[in-house]
């Protein structure tokens, strides 16, 4: 927003600057300006292209590049993305995306099951992550069986960053 705010200033005085000069019928003043004997005018306007050259060449892109600093990564979908998002969506790139469809990371898989259209909740990735794939209810003793789809291995990750990657797609499935 800072970034727009200031490139509307500088576009607004070089337009001031522009009718001012048709406004005279002539932009005489600038070249007699830049042809200047006198010590103070010529200072003045050498600060004042000083100015303008920092400004637009050093301070402009300077304030975009803070302004966007990690933008790109805090938001998909309409979603802001926690830290812990963050973490995930990365993780998920790494882990998951060759095999899932996430359109919130661009991942494109074909074995396992679009996440965009499954929409699964962050309970439910916990367990498929930790089991490897969704189970069937089964019978106590009985062995467990895949719904559906391949079997994925268990505990691809654990812990801290198995729960990034539930919230992660949980909030984001869908969205994009």
């Amino acid at each position: 927003m800072v970034g727009v705010i200031i490139i509307a200033v500088v576009i607004t005085a070089i337009s001031a600057a522009i009718a001012f000069g048709a406004s005279r019928g002539s932009f005489k003043g600038v070249g007699d300006a830049l042809q200047t004997t006198n010590r103070t005018g010529s200072r003045l306007l050498n600060s004042g292209l000083v100015f303008v050259y920092v400004g637009i060449g050093i301070a402009l892109p300077l304030v975009l590049i803070i302004g966007n600093r990690n933008s790109s990564n805090a938001q998909v979908g309409g979603v802001k993305l926690s830290p812990a998002m963050q973490v995930g969506r990365e993780l998920f790139a790494e882990h998951c995306g060759v095999c899932h469809t996430l359109a919130a990371d661009n991942a494109v898989g074909k074995i396992g099951p679009n996440l965009d259209v499954l929409r699964p909740s962050e309970a439910r990735i916990l367990h498929t992550i930790a089991y490897g794939c969704l189970q069937k209810p089964v019978a106590a003793g009985s062995p467990a069986t895949c719904l559906g789809y391949g079997v994925m291995p268990a505990d691809i990750v654990q812990g801290q960053q198995a729960k990034d990657i539930a919230e992660f797609v949980s909030k984001v499935a869908g969205h994009s």
